[in-house]
């Protein structure tokens, strides 16, 4: 067996294929998935791969993973990949031309080989996501699953609610992950500031907060700091030594249909959860 699942759960509730959503995340080690109806949890997997592995490795892996927990990827209402990227810029709606995605990312840094430049229209924002993400990887997704929509992790993470609750606090979103930590600012329902940094340790994923807080004038007493992906105990501890107003990000609020869900860490899964 090419993969182990980590964690998987699901729901008994039946509901039809066409009223479910299938969201993905990749990550270094392996994939996350989640299904969702409306605001209903049905399903969420954690699998652990080799990432690195050829396009017809990831595809059997992909189509081992689903047969194993019963899930079919088909005429379903809506499913899309998230894709954490280190090259991405954002580009408002009305200067956007797709035949210039490659130069947008190529004005700030070289596209590696074997990468191709993607897009997504974020509405809430305004803007298209442009941005990077391994052709092979993306490439074994979309043949296994019809319809997928690929998205960058900054695109995903701003939401249109987030957008509308920063009119009243601005709101200081860090999603850290391997060796890295991706960091959103919304105020006064606008998109501020969105980066990726390497940070190899809670301290270094500190000291970006903190500046960007500076940087940006905001004051502690009106501003949240919310955080997901990979936090511990002790990281949240020590982030809170600095930061008044700080929570966990679980994506959405979302009604969990089974008892065994309550458990759930859902701020590790904020990207598939929204």
């Amino acid at each position: 067996m090419s993969y182990k699942i980590n964690y998987f759960i699901a729901s008994k509730k039946d509901v039809a294929s066409n009223e479910k959503r299938l969201s993905i995340c990749l990550s270094s080690n392996g994939f996350s998935f989640s299904m969702l109806h409306a605001d209903q949890l049905l399903m969420l997997c954690d699998v652990s791969c080799d990432m690195k592995a050829s396009m017809a490795t990831m595809m059997s892996t992909i189509k081992e993973v689903f047969n194993e927990v019963g899930l079919i990827p088909y005429a379903l209402k809506e499913v899309e990949l998230v894709v954490p990227s280190s090259q991405f810029v954002w580009v408002p709606r009305h200067l956007f031309d797709e035949q210039s995605q490659r130069d947008y990312i190529e004005a700030l840094s070289k596209v590696p080989s074997g990468y191709g430049v993607s897009s997504y229209l974020n509405l809430a924002v305004g803007a298209y996501m442009v941005f990077t993400a391994d052709t092979s990887l993306v490439s074994a997704f979309k043949i296994c699953i019809p319809g997928l929509k690929v998205r960058c992790q900054h695109d995903k993470l701003v939401s249109a609610t987030m957008l509308e609750n920063s009119d009243m606090k601005s709101m200081l979103l860090v999603n850290i992950r391997e060796g890295k930590s991706d960091f959103e600012v919304v105020c006064n329902k606008k998109l501020q500031f969105s980066n990726t940094f390497d940070c190899g340790n809670v301290n270094e994923t500190l000291y970006h907060a903190l500046n960007i807080t500076k940087q940006f004038h905001l004051e502690d007493a009106a501003m949240t700091v919310a955080v997901c992906g990979n936090v511990d105990r002790a990281s949240f501890a020590l982030m809170r030594n600095y930061f008044a107003d700080m929570v966990l990000y679980n994506g959405a609020s979302l009604s969990l249909t089974e008892p065994e869900m309550q458990h759930i860490h859902l701020y590790k899964y904020a990207m598939i959860l929204s």
